[in-house]
């Protein structure tokens, strides 16, 4: 009986192993997401500032078209440089989020694995428990069926000699 607790232990803590590594990942995807949007979301606020700060210098100074240009020009260099940046982090996540799928899957598998061996065990011992008391029981029917069979065929027997006597 022991091992069959333990074969039971080990399938439900194999299927609660699956449930952890999907929601871990679920909560590491969620975790890159969240990453990826804050760096997009203070480029576009960076880039915004940028923006505004270049159209004020113009509007404060709109002779100064060496001094805007220089802005403009530095401005489309930090955009491209923060472009490069956002990309950067983007591929980042997206080999994080290659790599930790290839893990989690070997994980679920590894779990599923364990389960289905644990399961097998489980059903084994079953089967091995029961099987004297299901013999017994078939064996039972069988020796009732005989018993009847008999009867049957006596009382078949005892109707005949009868019916034959009274001819």
């Amino acid at each position: 009986m022991a091992a069959r607790t333990d074969n039971i232990d080990k399938f439900f803590d194999a299927v609660n192993d699956v449930y952890d590594t999907l929601l871990d990942a679920v909560k590491t995807s969620n975790d890159r997401g969240y990453r990826v949007s804050r760096k997009l979301i203070d480029e576009v606020e960076r880039g915004q500032r940028y923006v505004i700060d270049t159209a004020r210098r113009f509007a404060t100074a709109p002779g100064d078209v060496a001094g805007f240009y220089s802005t403009a020009v530095r401005s489309v260099t930090d955009a491209q440089g923060r472009a490069l940046e956002l990309t950067r982090q983007f591929l980042d996540e997206v080999t994080d989020s290659g790599r930790e799928a290839r893990d989690t899957i070997r994980k679920v598998v590894e779990a599923n694995r364990e389960a289905g061996q644990a399961a097998i065990g489980a059903t084994r011992e079953a089967v091995q428990k029961t099987a004297p008391a299901v013999e017994q029981a078939v064996n039972g029917v069988r020796a009732r069926a005989a018993g009847a069979t008999r009867r049957a065929t006596r009382s078949t027997s005892t109707k005949r000699s009868t019916a034959a006597d009274s001819n």
